[in-house]
């Protein structure tokens, strides 16, 4: 075990090693992050939480960083009855994991009007269940191109539609480079294009409503294939150089940073990612998805990627728990969360990082948020790991048809459903 006192001496925070068992004492909060303790969103947390205990001595914190397996992790502490009050982790996975099971307190009584008024468009409504807020999502990430301002502007500028965006591939070959990179071993990133497109095509919920067909032919909608297409017209563009396919994270989105290639589709933790190999100075941009022929979705329509915190349904400090969820969504906390984190928030009039600023522009400009992937994932999760992400991958990647995938969803949806009487 070490422990850490901050800057400003005002509190000392526990820091345990992962998953470690923590004792409890009167108004001290148990907290398990999907943080990394030296990442710099933990440092930002931190200094929070001191400030936090500063302004309110009887509550001091207990933390444990877990990293990314940290509700895996939290559930078997759960299930060997650790008290634990607050949690945190991307809020898709915790709409499809503790949410899900009921094992969230409701926050709609907990959080002060002016919180809730303050929140970006829908922020508050995205994992909601009629009036129960389980989760309070803090972090905003959306998803967008991102790219080299000074690379794109030697070429052209961000494309309004998917045509324009096939002549901006050969701009890129004309002037030697290439406007799109992947990571061939990612296949949720790379299937961010069939999500998007098909939302640009039929409308935010595509993805959804096309799964929701039990016999699985919502798949065989003509869109559905022409979204698979677009995927394999970025190769026949040559808007990714070939190798891109052997690509293994993060070597595709390390050719940004070395000026080899133009942009990527990602979220808007990319910045932050490469900041050690870009440095301060790069000069990033960020597009959202084009629109497409024909379609009823709007290029204002996001996906994004929340991060979220939580209290446990069986939190022995609730109502302090609750406290301090108020004052992390409050303009001076976010305001640090932002600038030391590195991060988007979710607090409307706070600054994110300059390197950001095209995002917060979509986040405050979205007529329609739906999570990554189009929010399949959120519900079906086992469906979207096992099925549909490998399956678009190796469609992607030249392996099978496009007509092959459609055709692979539709009787896998229906093997879904049939399985679920």
């Amino acid at each position: 075990m070490t422990s850490s006192v901050l800057k400003n001496g005002a509190a000392v925070l526990a820091l345990t090693v992962a998953g470690a068992a923590l004792p409890v004492s009167a108004g001290e909060l148990v907290y398990w992050s999907m943080w990394n303790e030296n990442e710099p969103q933990a440092e930002a947390l931190k200094e929070i939480m001191a400030n936090y205990t500063a302004a309110n001595p009887d509550t001091t914190f207990n933390v444990v960083w877990n990293g990314r397996q940290n509700q895996t992790k939290l559930r078997q502490a759960l299930a060997a009855r650790t008290p634990v009050d607050l949690m945190d982790q991307d809020s898709d996975q915790l709409a499809g994991g503790l949410q899900l099971q009921d094992q969230l307190r409701d926050l709609s009584g907990d959080l002060t009007d002016e919180v809730k008024a303050a929140l970006l468009p829908g922020v508050l409504s995205l994992y909601g269940q009629g009036d129960t807020i389980a989760q309070l999502p803090y972090i905003y990430n959306t998803v967008n191109f991102w790219y080299d301002k000074e690379a794109l502007a030697e070429i052209g500028a961000p494309p309004a539609t998917w045509d324009d965006l096939i002549a901006l591939c050969g701009a890129a070959r004309a002037a030697d480079t290439h406007l799109l990179v992947i990571e061939g071993n990612v296949a949720f990133y790379n299937a961010a294009y069939f999500s998007h497109y098909l939302a640009r095509r039929n409308g935010a919920d595509a993805m959804l409503a096309a799964f929701a067909d039990k016999s699985g032919e919502g798949w065989n909608d003509p869109a559905v294939l022409e979204a698979a297409k677009a995927g394999r017209q970025l190769w026949d563009a040559e808007c990714i150089a070939q190798d891109a396919r052997g690509f293994q994270y993060p070597a595709g989105q390390q050719t940004i940073a070395m000026g080899e290639t133009v942009g990527e589709l990602v979220g808007s933790w990319l910045p932050t990612e490469l900041s050690a190999t870009t440095g301060p100075d790069f000069g990033w941009g960020a597009f959202n998805f084009p629109a497409v022929a024909d379609g009823k979705g709007k290029t204002t329509d996001l996906e994004v990627a929340m991060v979220s915190i939580a209290i446990l349904k069986d939190a022995p400090n609730a109502d302090e728990a609750a406290g301090f969820l108020n004052y992390l969504m409050g303009a001076e906390a976010q305001t640090l969360l932002a600038e030391k984190g590195g991060v988007g928030v979710t607090r409307g009039g706070v600054t994110w990082p300059g390197a950001l600023a095209e995002a917060e522009t979509a986040a405050a400009e979205a007529t329609a948020l739906t999570p990554y992937g189009g929010g399949l994932n959120v519900l079906y999760p086992e469906f979207t790991s096992q099925v549909l992400q490998p399956e678009y991958n190796r469609m992607f990647l030249g392996e099978t048809t496009p007509e092959q995938f459609v055709e692979r969803l539709v009787a896998e949806t229906k093997k879904y459903w049939d399985s679920q009487n």
